[in-house]
């Protein structure tokens, strides 16, 4: 099965409550850049109206999770070390699209990029997700 089948599958048939929430889905893939899509509802929001950031960083951390997921042919999951995000502007309420690169799939640890983008297509964060590969069986 190739990825961009099992990154459908994955969004389709296994939702964790904080992607269920986020609304998080795969949308498909150009070249080595997967796209995810998902909604912050009036609850992700900080005092000043936007998406708080660790909402913009969980989003961030369920994307490049399933990408790594499924380059490892769901054999094997990340377990987070370090996440490293940079904001660069706010985000309003609604809609937002993600685009996640993986970096590296070693066999101690594993490193993925995501970016996630306004309805402007402004960039509004980057994430660098380092996790270490855990068997899922």
């Amino acid at each position: 099965m190739k990825n961009d089948e099992k990154l459908k599958r994955f969004s389709e048939e296994f939702f964790g409550k904080s992607m269920e929430f986020l609304s998080l889905k795969y949308i498909e893939s150009k070249g080595e850049e997967m796209i995810f899509s998902c909604n912050f509802k009036e609850e992700c929001s900080n005092p000043m109206g936007f998406v708080q950031g660790g909402m913009i960083t969980a989003a961030l951390d369920d994307a490049t999770s399933a990408a790594m997921i499924s380059g490892y042919e769901e054999k094997k999951a990340p377990m987070t070390t370090d996440l490293h995000v940079l904001f660069h502007r706010p985000l309003a309420i609604g809609p937002a699209k993600m685009k996640v690169k993986i970096i590296k799939l070693g066999r101690s640890s594993a490193t993925s990029e995501g970016r996630i983008y306004n309805n402007e297509d402004k960039l509004v964060a980057t994430l660098l997700h380092t996790a270490q590969p855990v068997d899922t069986e």
